[in-house]
């Protein structure tokens, strides 16, 4: 069982560790030995003019051991800072969050918002803790909270023996605020980055790609900080009005659109059953599917064989297509971060495409300015083997399906991250929209249109 222990009063902070010996970080009999700690907190001095790489008082600061995950919680104090009397050395993730009302917001920033609240998050991933590194700076940022958001992302599947596999993966969009939201002209993009936390010449200090260095990219430092890059894009169909989500509804974006409980015939006749229904999901009745055959068709390609179109389901439209997959896997392997984003179509045509920094002769990704999207999600493992693909303003962490004990559940395991409820208003359904996928997601067993327990 992991153990929280949560600071009330700075002055008084101690941490007691029962029993802890770690042989392996310190060899045979070696007892381990806490040592003081401090966390500075400062707002984004990018973003918040004068009062940026201000301290921020009143954060709410975890740090969590990715060895055992113990996690210890405390507050900053007026300068921004917590300082911990006694840290048990290892390696953690420290998160820093806070929250503003709309009037404290745009008093200390001189700032407008239409937000009634404002979250502030960041984070500091494999933060190393020990007698020769005592201290560790958050920069606190504040996304945009949007009307859609991502609510589920289905990207584990269903056993490969006795499920669909990958097959049955889908996406669900949520209209998150009290008014009708049309769909059409949504953009959903899955983003490229670096699968591997390795430095290189290529690479940023935490192993994501420096995309200042693609080939074409001359943009300088702005690359990594102002734009994303997708290796997929795709787009809801519609004139403007045929797509309605209405307030607490949702949209389902399914790979293949069938019922995955069922057997089924493939396009070229083979028989394909179905050894356990209980563990996949039935997407028949699902809004728009990612059907790729017309594409990979018209582009010189070939269909992949379990790809089936339904064709009482609308087709999603396939804007750019960079992934080497001939069909739209969310990816059990590379975790990707998702967006959703609107933009006019010229406007998306004119994104400027670049190869990865790794390879000038590889694949060309889609450019996307980060002040357009709409919502993001930052997927990954709890080993954290690549580096976020996300600024800290869209996600300030990441998520992951887990069980209760905060492990992670294993790939086809039939699990999904969904959003939290926040609160439910005259019957309406109102979802976790901190900009802060740890807190704002949770692992269910996958329910389309389902919400969190």
């Amino acid at each position: 069982m992991k153990n929280i222990i949560t600071y009330l009063f700075l002055p008084l902070l101690i941490l007691v560790v029962l029993g802890c010996k770690r042989e392996d970080d310190f060899g045979s009999s070696s007892d381990l030995q806490p040592v003081p700690y401090m966390v500075k907190v400062r707002y984004d001095a990018a973003k918040f003019g004068q009062l940026g790489g201000k301290g921020a008082a009143n954060s709410t600061v975890t740090l969590e051991n990715i060895s055992t995950g113990d996690k210890v919680i405390g507050k900053t104090d007026i300068n921004g800072e917590l300082h911990f009397n006694a840290i048990l050395p290892g390696t953690y993730n420290i998160t820093a969050e806070s929250a503003m009302s709309k009037q404290e917001y745009e008093t200390i920033f001189g700032m407008s918002t239409s937000n009634t609240e404002v979250h502030f998050g960041g984070m500091k991933e494999k933060a190393i803790v020990n007698v020769n590194v005592s201290a560790a700076e958050i920069i606190l940022s504040s996304g945009r909270v949007g009307d859609l958001v991502i609510k589920q992302v289905y990207y584990a599947g269903s056993s490969t023996t006795e499920g669909a596999s990958f097959r049955d993966h889908f996406l669900e969009i949520y209209n998150n605020s009290d008014e009708t939201i049309y769909a059409d002209g949504l953009y959903i993009g899955l983003l490229e980055g670096n699968t591997n936390s390795n430095v290189t010449s290529y690479t940023l200090a935490n192993g994501q790609y420096d995309w200042s260095k693609s080939t074409g990219n001359s943009i300088g430092a702005s690359a990594n900080t102002d734009y994303v890059y997708a290796n997929v894009v795709i787009r809801v169909p519609g004139n403007g009005n045929q797509h309605p989500i209405l307030p607490g509804e949702s949209i389902v974006i399914a790979q293949t659109a069938i019922n995955h409980k069922a057997p089924y015939d493939t396009p070229n006749g083979q028989s394909v059953g179905i050894k356990k229904p209980e563990l996949t999901v039935d997407l028949s009745g699902a809004d728009f599917e990612t059907y790729l055959g017309d594409y990979l068709t018209a582009n010189g390609g070939s269909p992949y064989m379990y790809d089936i179109q339904n064709i009482m389901v609308p087709d999603m439209q396939i804007v750019h297509w960079a992934s080497s997959s001939k069909d739209m896997l969310l990816s059990v392997t590379s975790r990707p971060a998702f967006i959703i984003f609107k933009a006019s179509p010229d406007e998306v045509a004119s994104f400027a495409k670049v190869p990865s920094p790794k390879s000038v002769t590889g694949p060309l990704f889609a450019r996307i300015p980060k002040e357009i999207i709409i919502d993001g999600v930052d997927t990954t493992d709890k080993e954290l083997k690549a580096p976020k693909d996300l600024p800290m303003d869209i996600d300030a962490t990441r998520a992951f399906i887990k069980d209760l004990s905060g492990a992670p559940y294993p790939d086809y395991s039939s699990y999904s991250i969904i959003r939290k409820i926040k609160q439910v208003v005259n019957g309406r359904t109102i979802l976790m929209d901190t900009n802060n996928s740890q807190n704002d997601f949770t692992t269910i067993k996958v329910s389309p249109r389902g919400n969190a327990q």
